[in-house]
């Protein structure tokens, strides 16, 4: 079933079934929701990537000329991007290498590798800013500053906070 035969046989439904509402919400509504959701399953996100991908994608289109498609850009990458590069590693990871096909695909936004410190809304009578315990080996420590790329991959309540528009970002000041 094609997106557009979802939606319309969710309007179809819609129309052939009134049905009683139940504390303020109908199955309505929940059909409503569910016909707005499918309009976006087509619309593809750009990737996050971080600069020095964005950089090899670069190197591929001057490679190749401007008219470039994304399995060119992949070739590319994993025919010239040697052992000896410092983020090699980061291409040997499957996951990292679909961000990449994605990217060539869909586009990219670099990863904003600033530090920032971070307010969380809603905190009455204290400051609000996020401070993290952090233990290595060596020592534990209380980290301050954060890049947006460390709180996903360490902060698991990131997405929740983030998505919901409880976080405030300011930039740290050298």
């Amino acid at each position: 079933m094609t997106k557009e035969e979802y939606v319309k046989t969710l309007k179809k439904y819609m129309a052939d079934n009134e049905l009683e509402q139940e504390d303020g919400f109908t199955y309505l509504d929940g059909i409503q929701e569910a016909t707005a959701l499918a309009r976006q399953l087509d619309e593809p996100k750009k990737a996050v990537i971080p600069q020095f991908m964005a950089d090899w994608i670069e190197e591929a289109k001057e490679y190749y000329g401007s008219e470039l498609d994304p399995l060119r850009i992949v070739y590319w990458t994993g025919d010239y991007i040697s052992d000896t590069d410092s983020h090699y590693e980061w291409l040997e990871n499957i996951d990292n290498q679909k961000l990449l096909l994605n990217a060539a695909i869909n586009g990219y936004e670099v990863e904003n590798e600033i530090e920032k410190y971070v307010r969380l809304k809603g905190f009455v009578g204290t400051t609000g800013y996020l401070n993290y315990d952090v233990t290595t080996e060596l020592d534990s420590c209380t980290k301050i500053k954060f890049t947006k790329s460390w709180l996903k991959d360490n902060w698991p309540e990131y997405d929740a906070y983030n998505n919901a528009g409880l976080l405030e970002f300011e930039e740290v000041e050298d």
